[in-house]
């Protein structure tokens, strides 16, 4: 029985690590995804909504970046981004995506390819670091609770 409750111990440590790292590789997976979208949405550059839209419902992602497509198209037909669904992402980084969302399509088309290159620029550093975080912390946060779950399994028996 005691075994049993170890493993289970074991599990349970290891489960919420792995929580802990995917959303880790969420965030990544978000500033890839808004690169990419950025970078399309310069190249296909339009101001008409419905074909903002259709750029919008092509857009293929996961996770959470497809709950910031769904906020997007809401934002088209109401004026409001919430962005409440979007959990990986502090106060400071919403503020910013809100920023950017609310900048686009409101200018000339030079103006509006410049805005967005700012936007990737600030985009590529939050890539980077959301990088760098994935590949260092991931593994070490999966390290970390192995090491602490066979610890405390041993102190248990």
């Amino acid at each position: 029985m005691k075994l049993i409750l170890i493993i289970i111990l074991i599990s349970v440590i290891m489960l919420i690590s792995y929580a802990v790292t995917e959303q880790i590789k969420d965030k990544f997976d978000f500033y890839s995804n808004l690169k990419n979208f950025l970078t399309q949405f310069k190249i296909n550059i339009s101001f008409r909504q419905d074909k903002i839209l259709e750029f919008l419902n092509k857009t293929k992602c996961k996770k959470q970046f497809a709950l910031f497509i769904e906020d997007y198209k809401q934002y088209l037909k109401t004026n409001e981004l919430s962005l409440v669904n979007i959990k990986i992402l502090d106060e400071e980084e919403k503020t910013d995506l809100i920023d950017i969302v609310n900048n686009l399509g409101k200018h000339n088309i030079e103006n509006e390819i410049g805005q967005i290159e700012a936007y990737l620029n600030t985009i590529d550093i939050k890539l980077n670091k959301a990088k760098d975080d994935k590949d260092r912390l991931c593994p070490m946060i999966i390290k970390l609770s192995l090491l602490f779950a066979v610890g405390l399994a041993i102190l248990l028996i």
